[in-house]
């Protein structure tokens, strides 16, 4: 009698069986983090483009064009092993002063980054790779990447804060 539900645990789903490939984690957080960077573009006045919170720290465009442009470099050299597109280099002395140049510039960044993983397959993501001075698997370099967007992102906060901006809601989804 005790044997039948024993039986049943046994056949059912195994939570490691039920776990999302690598890649379509990583692509699911790179859609995230490409939604909620252009949304904190969105939030943003064009004179808030070269203001600083401090001295010495970057402006709310450099901050913006920072996260987009790390993000593809390591992205498309260190996990998919391609040169950035000669499309995304552009003249700092417009797209940071301009705030529908700077949208697309980080739009365009980010699309990059999505379409140099969605080639890719977890046994490739699991593949060591040197970069900028140390060695993980690819999926490490598309997690730092990620980290680092993350970090920079959040201290765009005060700076719109400090414009009498609303943050845009950080959301799971």
């Amino acid at each position: 009698m005790h044997r039948l539900p024993l039986l049943a645990v046994l056949f059912l789903p195994s939570p490691a069986g039920a776990q999302a490939p690598a890649r379509l984690t990583l692509l699911d957080a790179w859609n995230h983090q490409h939604k909620h960077i252009m949304a904190v573009i969105d939030s943003a006045t064009p004179e808030m483009l070269g203001f600083r919170t401090t001295k010495g720290v970057r402006t709310f465009a450099e901050q913006i064009d920072h996260i987009a442009g790390v993000a593809a470099t390591i992205v498309g050299r260190a996990v998919a092993g391609v040169p950035l597109p000669k499309e995304l280099a552009g003249d700092t002395a417009v797209y940071l002063h301009d705030k529908a140049m700077l949208r697309t510039r980080a739009d365009r960044h980010f699309r990059f980054v999505i379409a140099s993983l969605t080639g890719l397959t977890d046994d490739q993501l699991a593949i060591d790779q040197p970069f900028a001075g140390g060695t993980m698997p690819k999926w490490r370099w598309n997690l730092t990447a990620l980290q680092h967007s993350a970090w920079t992102l959040g201290q765009l906060v005060p700076y719109l804060r400090m414009n009498n901006r609303i943050p845009p809601p950080f959301t799971p989804f």
